[in-house]
């Protein structure tokens, strides 16, 4: 037997053999299930959202029951319109990952005969695309983790943005509670000089002063009013429930954060875990690959099949090859801009890195800041506030002090209880901060 004869008979085997080398298994996806669980493991509970269309409303909220940050934050991963809109980007990914598993099919070519000339056809395969494959599978496959590091790191977005929006809602209930209170202190106030002006000891000018400025409290507490309407909407929002009109009620409950951590531990444990930091390097990754294939995906080579039979032959089956001369075209672009493509990517590993120290450091200090400012108003600032007030009013009604004193000593400790609300809220902002940053929840 010559060596074409046997390298005739031994061809398709060769093929069938080419093909199970090259494999047929494709790496297991990462889906929305896998996001949903790498936000459980950071964040605690958080199922896939669920696939109808009607927001998930609890029975309990709508009958008017408080709503705890925690409730919140489930709530805004089921219901938050704009993230599950960008959860299908793992179902393209995987498509995408699919796709690249994939081969090519032959391809059939039949001649009809002719007079004295027999039948002949022949079928062809691009062998370069079995040792392709694997190459587009690691690109597609780093994609797919690239986007599910993606969606995770979108979704803790999605938790600090709530949070900090239920933290506005808390406020603008403090400022109204504040304003209800000032209101009060201005009514009391009048009501001492309305006194003051029947024993002839005050001037219907101070009076009117004294009035003026509850009336003032009273106009500031319908604007802060109105701002509870507002920051109840921007969390409504972000909860998906803006078909809902009950109101949002949040509980009293005020963040303790751990404050004495250590920083910078917490800036080594983000930077080699943060959702988004991986995905950079899993971008990278997918770039290299894309490299690896720019390289090679422009070369073809097929595998050809050729037969000929009719009335003057027999049946004569023979293999041949086509394959690409590289002389003009070896993708010279394709390579410069895949090679431009890894360098952008590994430049933005180091801006990801940069940018995740500068969360965590800065955050960690500002709720460091609030926790302090706040310590210190409530020992010391307000005690001596709450003291000369109440010295200032039993002067004022027995005439030894004038209106101006006890105005300004009011304004005061409405300033600290305004200054009070803010800091809590600022606390709980920057320790949301903190949590987003670090990537996890930190007690």
């Amino acid at each position: 037997m010559t060596l074409a004869k046997s390298v005739a008979r031994r061809w398709p085997v060769w093929v069938v053999a080419a093909l199970w080398a090259g494999g047929c298994h494709t790496p297991p996806p990462c889906d929305t299930e896998s996001v949903a669980q790498a936000v459980q493991t950071r964040f605690g509970p958080a199922d896939i959202p669920p696939t109808s269309e009607a927001p998930f409303i609890p029975g309990p909220l709508a009958a008017g029951n408080t709503l705890d940050e925690d409730q919140a934050v489930v709530l805004a991963l089921w219901n938050n319109a704009l993230f599950r809109e960008l959860l299908v980007e793992v179902d393209l990914t995987r498509a995408d990952l699919v796709l690249a598993g994939l081969l090519p099919n032959p391809e059939f070519l039949y001649y009809w005969s002719e007079p004295a000339k027999p039948f002949r056809y022949l079928f062809d395969f691009p062998l370069e695309s079995i040792w392709l494959r694997p190459i587009r599978l690691k690109s597609a496959a780093a994609e797919n983790e690239r986007a599910c590091g993606k969606l995770t790191q979108l979704a803790l977005d999605l938790i600090r943005d709530t949070r900090l929006a239920f933290a506005d809602l808390q406020l603008a209930r403090d400022r109204v509670k504040v304003g209800e209170r000032a209101v009060a202190v201005r009514n009391r106030i009048l009501s001492l000089a309305e006194v003051r002006l029947k024993n002839g000891d005050a001037s219907p000018l101070e009076v009117s002063t004294a009035k003026i400025d509850a009336l003032l409290a009273g106009q500031d507490l319908v604007r802060l009013r109105y701002e509870v309407t507002v920051m109840e909407e921007r969390l409504r929002n972000f909860m998906g429930l803006s078909k809902t009109t009950f109101p949002l009620v949040p509980d009293n409950s005020r963040a303790e954060p751990l404050t004495e951590l250590a920083v910078e531990q917490l800036v080594q444990e983000a930077i080699q875990t943060r959702p988004d930091a991986l995905a950079a390097e899993r971008a990278s990754a997918a770039a290299r690959a894309r490299v690896q294939f720019s390289k090679l995906g422009w070369f073809r080579f097929l595998g050809i099949g050729d037969a000929t039979t009719g009335t003057i032959t027999d049946h004569a089956f023979g293999p041949a090859l086509r394959f690409t001369v590289p002389i003009f075209n070896r993708n010279q672009g394709g390579i410069a801009r895949a090679e431009a493509e890894l360098e952008q990517l590994t430049r933005r590993q180091l801006s990801v890195h940069n940018q995740i120290v500068l969360d965590v450091r800065q955050n960690f200090a500002r709720c460091q800041q609030a926790h302090a400012e706040l310590d210190f108003l409530l020992k010391k600032t307000r005690p001596e506030v709450e003291t000369a007030i109440h010295r200032a009013e039993i002067a004022y009604k027995e005439g030894n002090v004038t209106y101006l004193i006890v105005l300004e000593m009011n304004r005061m400790l409405i300033d600290t209880y305004a200054r009070e609300a803010t800091l809590y809220a600022d606390l709980r902002k920057a320790w949301a901060e903190v949590e987003r940053g670090v990537g996890r929840k930190l007690r």
